[in-house]
């Protein structure tokens, strides 16, 4: 099989795991004894199902608005808080780079030398920032709501996952969640927040969500349709 892909060695992986990521690429994931010279064998037997994958996520990113996607996006659009910010981009010879916000414009100074890779780093920075700001105070309203307990938030660029919960109620979320309408961002938080009380995914954890979000199946097929079409710098 050509198709290009990428290993990761999972010190917790007890089986081979396939996943398409419409930036990544299929990235085959190993446990950290397995004979990586088996790897194309396993995915000509499952050429079928990569196709077929990569054929769904090619028609979810054809949907997507032009001016969103690609490493220098013209506009930023953050569902989770229903605005949006228009992008000015300034190249100067000795320029620190830097983003500036001002209204609903991002102001980014980049060196002529700069590549795509420093214009993601300022804007996830500064989506990391307006990430812990909203997401923090959504999580603190549903957990005064419910009556949960954690101990501590981070904000994070996850590769694929939304969020996680430590055994300490430390809750990371990923500052992803910033494109997606806000009771898709609430169905995630509920999710970790429960977490805080069932750390596995027990009957008891499944329970305790449809209690606070009935709705929870259907977010999480929405979910991974969005994971799709995430802007290609983020």
């Amino acid at each position: 099989m050509s198709q290009p892909y990428t290993v990761r060695v999972h010190p917790r992986a007890r089986h081979v795991r396939l996943r398409l990521d419409p930036r990544a690429g299929l990235v085959v994931t190993v446990p950290p004894r397995f004979d990586q010279r088996r790897i194309p064998g396993l995915l000509a037997e499952r050429r079928d199902w990569i196709e077929k994958v990569s054929r769904r996520h090619a028609a979810l990113r054809a949907d997507c608005v032009p001016a969103l996607l690609g490493a220098r996006p013209q506009r930023v659009d953050l569902a989770a808080m229903a605005q949006s910010w228009t992008l000015d981009y300034r190249v100067a010879d000795d320029a620190r780079p830097r983003l500036r916000e001002t209204g609903q414009r991002l102001h980014l100074t980049v060196p002529d030398t700069a590549d795509d890779d420093l214009v993601a780093r300022l804007l996830r920075r500064w989506l990391s920032a307006k990430a812990r700001v909203f997401l923090g105070q959504q999580l603190d309203e549903l957990a005064r709501r419910h009556g949960f307990h954690y101990s501590a938030l981070g904000i994070r660029h996850q590769r694929s996952r939304w969020g996680s919960c430590s055994a300490a109620g430390r809750i990371s979320l990923n500052a992803k969640l910033m494109f997606c309408p806000i009771e898709l961002v609430r169905y995630v938080l509920i999710h970790e927040l429960v977490h805080t009380e069932h750390l596995d995914h027990s009957a008891a954890f499944w329970a305790r969500v449809a209690e606070l979000d009935p709705d929870y199946d259907a977010a999480r097929h929405r979910l991974n349709r969005i994971w799709q079409q995430l802007p290609d710098w983020a």
